[in-house]
């Protein structure tokens, strides 16, 4: 039966947390400004209408956002925490004498209630930022992060699986969330996939010049207008599959998207140019051999034997079709290692080679829209906006490190933390908000300093009104200067 906790007459219990500042004020203020029932309305579904109440689902989610404002990482230190300290059991609404909930609590509701449950909660934050001020945008940005998994590589429970040999065994053994994530289906991996089981749906991947590791994978959705998380999504697909289904959940419009060279690809940009979409990415073009000084425009195409014909006047002959779908043309290597222009068409190899997409007008659209104004617009604030959203994420709310084992707990983690940021962006608007309107009147005034001398004396005796009730609100009406002067 769901549960609903008692609403306690805080004076009576919090005397000593009056003067409580800094991050414990921030508490207030999201107690204040947050509504955390559309949570319990979420979750009634997943409780019976008869029998024991249980916790209340609001003072749940309470307690998991201490533990991602705070930065507290184990479930036993939140509730340890909330145990010490009274503004943490203010902002939850329990009294001295009331005993909180057991750290296995959160375990049992994160796995009763699932991640889409958190998932339209963050939902629901956002459109209460939107009803604070913070207007959405048309355009999203994208990215995702590598997370680090509760599992080591040097463990014994790390294991290696022949896949061609055994995937029904796999399969059985390990339930994979879709069939994109089955091991047999993703060519990253080759004959062998390791994995840990302490933790087997992380996946042991090497970064640049870093050691290899178990991570998770997740991706965010941010609008650029006001920076808010707006859907996350955790897992092993490709980034520009995941961007596409971010996009087919969105409920709002959208006209653009801006995103980095690892969503390059024809598949995604054939599904946005569908849904009308504007794609602001850096286009990986296979047309050019890596290296190469001379571009496809360079070479001329014979359509009569389906050939290109180089700056120097030799023959590329179409090959084959690659693994992409795309076609492949060469040059012979005789015709090369005599050419004059070698040296300006070749960094390396025996022969040129030309590798044509078959989506290649849709790759000159991208590369069109590359060269429009916004497109230098919309990558700046995909480089501020996400590398500073994923930098809070990890310094700040724990997100470096995996705080549960599986894609779903990978999932409620990456909800829960874009909650969190996208509430302390609605309340620094908020506290904002205030000081911001008073010296727009101000300037207000200052315009009206500019009239001619006719009007202004007409509005003279309304200025001076409204500038000493400005003072008054910014200084108090019993400040000293204004029991002094009266008015300004």
């Amino acid at each position: 039966m769901l549960g609903k906790k008692k609403v306690r007459q805080e004076n009576l219990f919090f005397p000593a947390c009056r003067q409580v500042t800094g991050k414990h004020g921030l508490l207030r203020d999201m107690n204040a400004h947050i509504d955390f029932t559309p949570f319990r309305e979420r979750a009634a579904a997943y409780f019976s209408d008869v029998g024991r109440p249980s916790i209340d689902p609001a003072v749940m989610v309470k307690m998991m956002f201490l533990g991602y404002v705070f930065g507290i990482r184990s479930d036993r230190a939140i509730v340890e925490e909330v145990i010490d300290r009274d503004s943490f059991r203010e902002f939850i609404g329990y009294g001295p004498e009331e005993d909180i909930p057991t750290h296995a609590n959160f375990t049992n509701w994160r796995q009763k209630l699932g991640p889409q449950v958190f998932k339209d909660f963050l939902g629901d934050i956002v459109r209460q930022c939107e009803k604070g001020g913070m207007r959405l945008g048309s355009c999203r940005l994208f990215d995702s992060t590598r997370v680090k998994a509760r599992a080591s590589k040097d463990s014994s429970a790390k294991v290696e699986l022949e896949l061609p040999e055994q995937p029904g065994e796999y399969l059985d053994a390990f339930d994979w969330q879709s069939q994109t994530d089955k091991p047999e289906d993703d060519p990253r991996y080759g004959k062998k996939l390791v994995i840990n089981t302490n933790d087997p749906e992380a996946r042991l991947i090497r970064h640049g010049n870093e050691p290899s590791r178990f991570v998770h994978k997740a991706h965010f959705e941010v609008d650029s207008a006001t920076g808010l998380v707006v859907n996350t999504m955790a897992g092993h697909k490709s980034d520009h599959l995941a961007m596409v289904e971010l996009l087919r959940q969105e409920s709002r419009h959208v006209d653009s998207i801006g995103a980095d060279k690892g969503y390059s690809a024809a598949e995604s940009f054939r599904e946005l140019e569908k849904m009308g979409i504007t794609a602001f990415i850096p286009v990986l073009d296979h047309s050019n051999d890596k290296g190469s000084k001379y571009h496809l425009d360079d070479f001329t195409y014979r359509e009569g034997d389906d050939t290109y014909i180089c700056p120097g006047g030799n023959a590329l002959r179409f090959v084959c079709i690659d693994w992409r779908g795309s076609k492949r043309y060469q040059a012979k290597a005789t015709d090369c290692s005599a050419c004059p222009l070698r040296s300006a068409c070749i960094s390396k190899g025996m022969r040129r080679t030309l590798t044509i997409s078959a989506d290649r007008l849709l790759i000159e659209n991208m590369k069109f829209y590359n060269r429009l104004p916004k497109y230098a617009r919309v990558m700046r604030k995909r480089k501020t906006i996400m590398e500073g959203t994923f930098g809070h994420a990890k310094v700040w709310c724990g997100m470096d490190r995996a705080r549960g084992i599986g894609n779903d707990a990978m999932e409620i983690q990456a909800a829960i933390t874009a909650m969190v940021i996208d509430v302390k962006k609605l309340l620094c608007r908020l506290r904002e908000a205030s000081p911001g309107a008073f010296w727009h009147v101000l300037r207000l005034l200052s315009w009206i300093r500019r009239l001619p001398a006719a009007l202004q004396a007409v509005l003279e005796p309304h200025i001076t009104y409204t500038r000493s009730e400005l003072v008054k609100v910014r200084l108090g009406a019993n400040h000293p200067f204004i029991l002094e002067k009266g008015t300004c």
